[in-house]
């Protein structure tokens, strides 16, 4: 991604935090601003400079491709970029305890702690990114209805997690989202599971949670279904999930808060009586890492964020009976300027 495209959104980092210069030195972040894939490097942003730090390995790379100045990382460089900044923000949920003391002996100024500065830019996707993002919903769309045509008494959740895979990989996919959550009857039960040996029997359920990446963003989605007869202890379950996740989407448009989509969720769980059942907030962002900025949870620092066009969140509820089974209804959501675009049927 180049630079331009966000550096609107990035320098409203320096007038929220009072700071004059930002270092940021998480990978993912170092991609979502220069366009470079880099293991390790050191971005200084100030409201008219950019200035991007990396070894050996990575300068001549950098200087041909980065959309900004790049030098060799040294002591005396960072030193003398950081100089004219008397307040410099830095990502305190990235930076180590022994990295921040380097720094502050380097360059002696203030050094203020920011919690994840890059969220808010990152949650507002743009064009190149909603576009990456599609491909990557219709891929995990095709390879989970690939997958479903494949299932077959006496299948492993393993074989079937292989099948989504190879099929996602052989038709463009650069890597899985996540390890493929496939679970069969009881297990279904647990919200997060690695596959196992256990076989699918009739009268399952089959609960699928898929994601893969592709042009660097993720896709994330979810379907629960019976295979064969249906256990009558789930099929309200499979109702109320539903409800709970149409009451949420009904709400879904620039201007709401995150937190009132889950507790219209939670609001249809509770009036059916299974609240005892709940496990988990009702979604998340969803961009260059599977799970972003914001949360959508009725409580939390995230819950009073306010949904805005070009947002990306998963809508997915779901109820869990120990030793029973369980079901989770996840869609991917584009928010739009006056509602939601779905990306899954």
């Amino acid at each position: 991604m180049s630079s331009k495209i966000f550096s609107n959104r990035i320098k409203t980092v320096f007038t929220e935090n009072k700071v004059e210069a930002l270092i940021l030195e998480k990978p993912i972040d170092l991609y979502y601003l220069t366009g470079l894939h880099l293991s390790l490097g050191t971005l200084i942003l100030s409201k008219k400079r950019e200035t991007l730090f990396v070894d050996e390995r990575y300068l001549a790379f950098a200087k041909k491709k980065g959309p900004c100045p790049c030098e060799k990382t040294t002591p005396e460089g960072l030193a003398r970029i950081l100089h004219p900044f008397k307040k410099i923000g830095f990502d305190s949920s990235a930076m180590s305890f022994n990295r921040w003391e380097e720094l502050s002996k380097l360059v002696e100024k203030e050094l203020v702690p920011l919690q994840r500065p890059t969220d808010k830019a990152r949650a507002i996707k743009a064009t190149e990114e909603i576009q990456a993002l599609k491909k990557s919903a219709a891929l995990v769309w095709k390879g989970f209805q690939f997958l479903k045509k494949k299932l077959k008494m006496g299948m492993t959740e393993q074989q079937a997690a292989s099948i989504f895979e190879i099929y996602c990989l052989e038709h463009g996919a650069e890597k899985m989202a996540f390890d493929p959550i496939v679970s069969f009857g009881k297990n279904t039960a647990f919200p997060h599971y690695s596959p196992s040996n256990k076989r699918l029997e009739k009268g399952d359920n089959v609960l699928l949670d898929l994601g893969v990446v592709v042009d660097c963003y993720h896709s994330d989605m979810t379907r629960t279904f019976f295979f064969g007869k249906p256990d009558p202890r789930l099929i309200a379950f499979e109702a109320v999930v539903k409800e709970a996740h149409d009451a949420a989407l009904r709400l879904c448009r620039p201007g709401v808060k995150v937190g009132e989509l889950d507790k219209a969720a939670r609001e249809v769980i509770k009036k059916a009586g299974f609240n005892a059942y709940l496990a988990h907030s009702l979604g998340h962002g969803v961009g260059l890492e599977i799970h972003e900025f914001p949360r959508l949870k009725f409580e939390g620092e995230d819950s009073n964020v306010t949904l805005q066009e070009g947002m990306v969140v998963t809508i997915e509820p779901g109820l869990y009976w120990p030793g029973v089974g369980g079901w989770r209804y996840e869609d991917t959501i584009l928010i739009t300027k006056r509602g939601y675009e779905n990306w899954y049927p």
